[in-house]
């Protein structure tokens, strides 16, 4: 089943990629009514519903409803811990268990990332009928390999017309950079240091560059 719904995906993606490239070549952003706008939106809803199904299971390391109901009611820093126990194998399922639930979500997040890539050169970034968080959860918990250059400009170009928030923006290239363990650029988002129970946003690796770059895309700059 497995291989069959990755072999799935790997169609798909082929199939997409033509069609992608084509919107990436200059084609105008189709327009949207009022119909389409809530085609959209919902097509976007069911892909986060589909990005959640099998992550907190296995970040926090537990298949029962209830249990994992409650482990998400706790603290941020109390979640991190958990899920730390749960990446050294102190609890949770079996790395069998854990490894085959990370094969299918992967496959899960390569076609959501399909579908709101090929959404984005089709139509634009999405600002009207939906909030711009969605849209970056989606981006966020794509792999490296997906992200290319050619998205980040498209991506960065929505930005400057006005279309997707410079924050989002952002959020996404400075995961990526992390992701590639590269230093980020904007430095927006917070990590959690387990030795202070805080979380806090990492020392810029050159000022000047991530000062240049959050003016560039309208966020204030940092102090040194």
């Amino acid at each position: 089943m497995l291989k069959h719904l990755c072999l799935y995906v790997i169609i798909i993606f082929s199939f997409a990629a033509g069609s992608i490239r084509t919107f990436a070549q200059g084609s105008a952003h189709i327009p949207l009514n009022k119909a389409l706008k809530d085609s959209l939106r919902n097509e976007i809803e069911n892909m986060l519903a589909n990005d959640q199904k099998y992550r907190w299971v296995i970040q926090f390391g537990e298949t029962d409803e209830n249990k994992l109901a409650e482990l998400r009611k706790m603290s941020e820093p109390d979640q991190f811990r958990r899920m730390k126990d749960v990446m050294d194998g102190k609890v949770g399922i079996s790395e069998h268990i854990k490894d085959s639930l990370w094969h299918i979500q992967a496959a899960i997040d390569s076609s959501n990332f399909i579908k709101m890539q090929g959404l984005i050169y089709t139509y634009g970034y999405p600002k009207k009928y939906i909030e711009a968080y969605k849209v970056s959860t989606i981006f966020l918990h794509a792999s490296p390999r997906w992200m290319t250059m050619d998205f980040f400009k498209t991506l960065k170009e929505e930005v400057m017309n006005g279309n997707m928030p410079g924050l989002e923006y952002a959020e996404i290239y400075d995961r990526q950079q992390i992701d590639k363990k590269l230093p980020e650029l904007y430095y927006v988002g917070k990590h959690f240091d387990s030795k202070t129970n805080t979380f806090a946003i990492a020392k810029p690796f050159d000022i000047e560059a991530t000062n240049k770059a959050r003016e560039e895309i309208g966020l204030k700059k940092l102090k040194d």
